[in-house]
């Protein structure tokens, strides 16, 4: 096993992930960065088409942030909670948030300077 493999061994996981309007990933990312049981937290900005069904022969682009907390599981509830009402997510068109197990994961780690 290498050094790398070691990193968070033995310690089980969870992987939060939500999805919200742009915007408003990076508020969220300040929010979770620094809690207690958070291994890392990773927010991209994240572009697709939408529903044709609302404007026939229109191109609607759905834009949202997409924001991924390493947690360990302990902790998972609080982290997924406060999430959750920071983002707003129980209202309309505010997004969504899932929690799933992690059998094999690690921090990301920065590099040497």
């Amino acid at each position: 096993m290498t050094a790398l493999a070691h990193i968070g061994h033995g310690v089980e996981k969870k992987l939060v992930t939500a999805i919200v309007p742009s915007g408003h990933g990076r508020l969220l990312l300040e929010i979770v960065e620094n809690r207690a049981g958070v291994l890392s937290v990773t927010h991209h900005h994240a572009r697709g088409t939408g529903s044709r069904r609302m404007r026939p022969g229109h191109t609607f682009w759905a834009e949202k942030d997409v924001l991924m907390v390493l947690v360990e599981a302990p902790q998972a509830d609080e982290v997924f909670k406060l999430l959750f009402e920071a983002g707003g997510i129980g209202e309309p068109h505010q997004g969504i948030i899932f929690m799933e197990a992690i059998r094999r994961g690690h921090p990301m780690m920065p590099f040497a300077a």
